[in-house]
């Protein structure tokens, strides 16, 4: 019997964009000789709708005016799915076997919808509560990674009420001096993220961060070469692929990821044997000691001075569109991104 796998796409996130280009592509990856799929969007207002739209009008955005069905996930475990608002007032249940969240950023892979499949007693696909909410905030993964013997970039953090610019400067001259990188520790694909190169630019960047997350990351910025590492597996058990570069000019932020055309990926990086090695093993110690299953991608530096690698982050559901580093990567490792979707919904737990 086929299972029926429910995936979630949208939400009140900056990222819904990107959620709906990353559904587009799991959703046309999906072995529908193995599963039933249902699609659920959430606008940006964090309404729920069971939607038939076409994977051309989620990419676009259009499903939203589709002939579509309120619906809520309900945490009742006797329900084991939806419960669906129909046009005649009744209410009915959609039951389902495994949810899929291809949700990016807060409200989506920040452990909130995380928690709701667990009270549900839903398997779904990616790391749970702990991981999820652990990795979405930067500050609380370096203290993690670095009890684990992970070495990470320089960093310090204040809280967006309770901070004073000219402090901020001190200690950045105390620390490790400018340049530095401003960031959110709570927000995802580089929202809100400002390099600084000296005190006149801190204030403006601060605020920016500011205005994405009550706590504010500020690190030592690196001349570096970025790589990434997708992983794949359970928490004691997990896999890496091989390391992928992003190749760009200044820093890899929003506008670069998604808008501009400034930047360009090389799989597999251009890396001696020991370096992929010695990033392919952290990222999978990384992924242990945040406690993640399922799928994740590690983001690493390489310091162009010294050749240190240095772990930059961890995302705990990165992104499926067609720039995105995590299914290339495992398709030059192999894995076809049918076999690859079939994998994590295996995992799904």
């Amino acid at each position: 019997m086929k299972q029926t796998v429910c995936v979630l796409f949208g939400g009140k996130s900056s990222e819904h964009e990107i959620s709906r280009l990353s559904a587009n592509n799991v959703l046309s990856y999906i072995d529908r000789t193995l599963f039933d799929v249902i699609t659920v969007g959430i606008d940006k207002s964090g309404n729920w709708f069971l939607t038939e739209a076409s994977n051309e009008e989620i990419k676009t955005g259009a499903w939203e005016n589709c002939n579509n069905k309120a619906c809520v996930l309900s945490p009742n475990p006797k329900h084991h799915g939806l419960l669906v608002f129909n046009k005649n007032g009744d209410v009915s249940v959609t039951r389902i076997d495994v949810a899929y969240p291809v949700l990016h950023g807060k409200n989506g892979e920040d452990g909130t919808v995380q928690g709701l499949f667990q009270l549900a007693e839903i398997p779904f696909v990616g790391p749970g509560v702990l991981a999820s909410s652990l990795c979405m905030d930067k500050v609380l993964t370096k203290e993690v990674l670095q009890q684990a013997g992970i070495p990470v970039t320089e960093g310090f953090f204040v809280w967006n009420d309770n901070y004073d610019a000219e402090n901020v400067h001190k200690e950045i001259e105390e620390t490790f001096g400018y340049p530095v990188v401003i960031k959110p520790s709570r927000a995802g694909s580089s929202v809100g993220v400002v390099a600084v190169n000296c005190q006149a630019e801190l204030a403006k960047a601060l605020e920016i961060a500011g205005q994405e997350d009550e706590k504010i990351l500020i690190e030592r910025s690196v001349d570096a070469r970025e790589v990434e590492c997708a992983v794949l597996g359970t928490t004691q058990d997990p896999v890496a692929s091989c390391v992928g570069e992003i190749v760009k000019e200044g820093m890899y932020d929003y506008a670069t990821k998604y808008e501009k055309d400034t930047a360009r990926i090389e799989i597999p990086a251009n890396l001696t044997e020991e370096e992929q090695a010695t990033i392919r093993s952290m990222a999978c110690r990384a992924f242990t000691a945040a406690d993640c299953c399922g799928l994740s991608r590690v983001d690493f530096f390489i310091d162009k001075n010294n050749g240190k690698i240095l772990l930059n982050e961890i995302n705990t559901l990165p992104g499926f569109t067609d720039i995105s580093m995590y299914p290339m990567l495992w398709k030059e490792s192999g894995l076809s991104g049918t076999a690859l979707v079939t994998r994590l919904i295996s995992l799904a737990k």
